[in-house]
């Protein structure tokens, strides 16, 4: 440890602001270029790929964005604070992020997403803003380190990193698993649709419950009585993630169910991976003859319908059991519905598979992280 460097964070990186070309100048948009926002990065994973929005050569030139390189840092310093990726190519981004560069000689970039993973906190708790919280340069100074020579940063990014790649990877296949479960529902359900399928309600074919929140002196998270989720904010890529229990619970969804957001936004989808209670954020969708994959994948598909709803609140979006139920659609035979089911079965359960490693290794990385980069734990050179 005597090789270890007091410092503060601002001392070890080079911090790159961002900007916004004008959005009424059409040739500045639509390019050759992706163009950051936070929602781009705002997924849980180390990686950024792609961004909703791209720019021209023009348009970076004539505004205050800069270009990232591969392997550079993103940072959310407004609002969201503290939401931190890894870009996997060149890209532009806005005015509410930093990027994170590495100082030549003095740290090493895959080391500092770490280390700033790491500090997220710490920078979360000293930023200030009256209406939005807003992390500036001066944050980063504020931040006390330990930096081991570059020899060791590169080790312990070395070990972290093999876990993350091993994340990133699982999370692509998943993306890659269901798209292909998706490619199978358009094939079998709207390119070969059997015209004489029996037009319906969705609760004709499916049984729906509404959730409804328990007292709220009732959660916990000391797992007392049954997991509890009471809205969206639980929801990951398939299967929400476990934070609270209810020794109260009210309404009730069965594993394999498909969980949906009713309330703001409405029409986010999860499945239920074992038995649950649910607030009034969500309904619970089982399909009346019990096809699980079949019932997730047509809730999906209505995402138009979802998405009326959202825009019809004063507030917030929200959708009520009756509407629910009485969504337009068709009811195909109950054999194309088994075939469906039993082809897409094996995609889901690699896909839950998949999941359950990702939960794994992520909890053996957080572990490890703040152990490696204080010095608690060392790496083996």
């Amino acid at each position: 440890m005597s090789e270890w460097k007091e410092c503060k964070l601002g001392e070890v990186v080079k911090l790159v602001g961002g900007g916004t070309p004008k959005t009424n100048v059409l040739e500045y948009w639509n390019g050759d270029i992706p163009w950051l926002s936070v929602t781009d990065f705002n997924t849980g994973n180390k990686y950024v790929y792609h961004t909703e929005k791209t720019i021209t050569n023009k348009g970076l030139e004539n505004s205050s964005t800069k270009l990232l390189d591969e392997g550079d840092i993103i940072i959310s310093a407004r609002g969201t604070v503290g939401v931190l990726a890894v870009l996997k190519k060149k890209m532009a981004f806005n005015q509410t992020s930093y990027g994170i560069k590495n100082i030549p000689g003095i740290s090493d970039s895959n080391y500092l997403y770490y280390l700033t993973k790491d500090s997220i906190n710490n920078l979360k708790q000293i930023s200030y803003g009256g209406v939005f919280d807003t992390i500036t340069r001066v944050t980063f100074n504020q931040i006390n380190i330990l930096l081991p020579p570059l020899p060791e940063q590169r080790a312990i990014a070395g070990v972290l990193s093999s876990l993350d790649d091993k994340i990133d990877l699982l999370h692509r296949q998943n993306k890659t698993l269901e798209g292909m479960a998706e490619a199978l529902w358009r094939k079998m359900f709207v390119e070969e649709a059997d015209p004489n399928w029996k037009k319906g309600k969705l609760g004709d074919e499916m049984n729906i419950t509404m959730g409804q929140s328990p007292p709220g002196h009732t959660y916990n998270e000391e797992k007392q009585g049954i997991i509890f989720f009471q809205g969206r904010a639980e929801f990951d890529f398939r299967f929400p993630q476990t934070r609270l229990y209810c020794t109260e619970p009210k309404r009730f969804a069965k594993r394999c169910d498909t969980l949906v957001s009713v309330r703001a936004p409405v029409g986010d989808i999860n499945m239920a991976t074992e038995d649950c209670c649910i607030g009034r954020g969500l309904a619970a969708v089982k399909h009346k003859k019990g096809f699980v994959s079949y019932t997730f994948y047509k809730i999906r598909s209505f995402k138009d319908d979802f998405d009326s709803f959202e825009q019809q609140g004063t507030v917030f979006g929200s959708i009520g059991k009756d509407d629910f139920n009485g969504i337009d659609t068709f009811i195909p035979d109950l054999k194309t519905v088994q075939q469906f089911d039993t082809m897409a079965k094996p995609l889901d359960d690699k896909i839950f598979m998949n999941s359950i490693q990702i939960h794994t290794l992520s909890k053996m990385r957080d572990k490890l992280l703040p152990n490696l980069v204080s010095g608690e734990v060392r790496v083996r050179l």
